[in-house]
């Protein structure tokens, strides 16, 4: 067979199989609302709960390289990545009856959520590594590659304002709080939504999961799992990326934790079906900024993208925190317009927009990182790579609802997570500022340093296909 230069992926298949990204997002978000379920359903304390979420993702962490390597050695009847996908989402969504069927088993409800748990994980992580390591087979493209993160971050945008919809302006109404029934929908409409993404994801990277795509190195017997430890020594790209993902997707990420939502709109602004109205509002500017700043990254690069959308977000958090601070969050209201309305509006839309490219851009970038890899070293190791950076991902996204737990715990809700109902206070002011504007400001810092060091630019990624062209056996 001739080397393959380019490859590219029809526009259709690349739609979607994003929906793989968006299948297991669809368990985080959920998973996000886990500390009402765990404290308020189960009857566990906040600060167990926070600690125990934490611990499990930091232990579970450790098998995504492992899982990664076994991607990376798997060539089947049906291909590479497609079974992973299927029995990843299959294991998640058995997961859930489990879970919600563990409220009735007394003193055994702590070591079958911790079992809960670990299932869990264990699915989301088989799946989750392919929606990254899947991408080097589906184009190679430069041009291409932006727009696998397009559709991911319009998804998302869509996933975010959906699922805020369904629990502030449904779920929430219909059951009266965060109970049993109201997690019983919402675990059900989980796991259909999942299983309906998924599917169409497996048939979008169907054609492209064969043997003369995964890469220069078909010869899989040489991959080795010590190759985790050399790519994080040797590829500095890899190193370089892993830290921006990961503390930005911990910092950021506790902007969209469920009980910091709550002390947003449900406490201090006191009302939180506006959460789910403000999402709707603001999903046509974000989405417009994110294509925005796709269409830079076509042009300039992904890195040159997302440095831009980095300041971008700084400057709207900016925004957000000086409406917060000067202005009165009791006047949020979509009937009378208020300064505080405008100014949290604007700041909302564009920090989304710009938020969602850190999520969505870095997918493709790890498929460059693992060219490189085949460039550096003739080995094709994206499942592994992906691992590295699901497993920083998992420790650095565990400390979100610990960080958040432990505020909370400061400011006197030891038994219970705040809830709508909860009374407005300074203490629960100053950690709600904190959570949504202090803290992802230090992500994005670190972001903007540690890219100085990441130097695949175009012209690298050029070199890098030509010279794996003319390498390819």
């Amino acid at each position: 067979m001739n080397a393959i230069t380019i490859h590219q992926a029809k526009t259709w298949q690349i739609g979607l199989f994003a929906l793989n990204g968006t299948a297991v997002n669809i368990y985080f978000m959920m998973m996000t609302y886990m500390s009402f379920y765990a404290a308020g359903v189960l009857g566990l304390g906040v600060a167990l709960v926070s600690f125990l979420l934490a611990a499990l993702n930091i232990f579970d962490g450790i098998t995504d390289p492992i899982i990664g390597f076994i991607i990376d050695k798997t060539s089947g009847k049906f291909g590479k990545y497609r079974p992973f996908m299927l029995i990843g989402n299959v294991i998640m969504a058995l997961n859930l009856i489990f879970l919600y069927s563990i409220r009735h088993t007394g003193a055994l409800i702590l070591p079958l959520l911790i079992v809960c748990f670990i299932i869990y994980d264990i699915g989301y992580t088989l799946q989750f590594n392919v929606t990254r390591a899947a991408q080097t087979v589906l184009t190679n493209d430069p041009k291409q590659r932006p727009l696998i993160a397009a559709f991911s971050m319009i998804y998302n945008i869509m996933l975010y304002v959906g699922v805020a919809m369904l629990v502030s302006n449904f779920l929430i109404i219909q059951h009266g709080d965060f109970n049993a029934s109201m997690f019983r929908d919402f675990f059900m409409m989980t796991a259909i939504a999942s299983a309906i993404c998924t599917i169409l994801a497996i048939i979008g990277i169907a054609a492209k999961d064969r043997k003369e795509y995964y890469g220069d190195s078909t010869n899989v017997e040489k991959i080795r799992l010590i190759d985790c430890i050399n790519v994080l020594r040797k590829n500095r790209n890899v190193l370089m990326l892993i830290i921006a993902a990961a503390t930005d997707r911990l910092f950021s990420h506790i902007t969209t934790n469920a009980v910091v939502i709550v002390m947003i709109f449900g406490i201090i602004s006191g009302d939180y079906a506006l959460y789910g109205q403000m999402n709707m509002f603001v999903f046509a500017p974000s989405a417009i900024v994110s294509l925005l700043i796709i269409y830079y990254a076509r042009k300039r690069g992904q890195k040159a993208a997302l440095l831009l959308a980095t300041k971008g977000a700084m400057i709207a958090n900016t925004i957000i925190f000086t409406s917060f601070l000067f202005g009165d969050p009791t006047t949020l209201s979509f009937s009378a317009l208020s300064t505080f309305t405008v100014m949290f509006f604007i700041g909302l839309a564009f920090r989304g927009g710009f938020m969602s490219i850190g999520g969505g851009i870095i997918v493709p970038m790890i498929a460059d990182c693992a060219d490189y890899e085949v460039y550096r070293t003739g080995k094709h190791i994206p499942g592994m790579i992906s691992g590295l950076f699901t497993f920083a991902d998992k420790v650095f996204g565990s400390l979100n609802a610990l960080i958040v737990g432990m505020l909370v715990v400061a400011a006197g809700y030891g038994d219970m997570f705040p809830t709508p109902a909860t009374e407005s206070s300074s203490a629960i002011f100053t950690i709600a500022m904190i959570c949504y504007c202090a803290l992802p400001m230090i992500g994005w810092i670190i972001n903007l340093v540690v890219l100085r060091y990441y130097n695949l630019t175009p012209d690298k990624m050029k070199e890098i296909r030509e010279n794996v062209s003319a390498n390819k056996t």
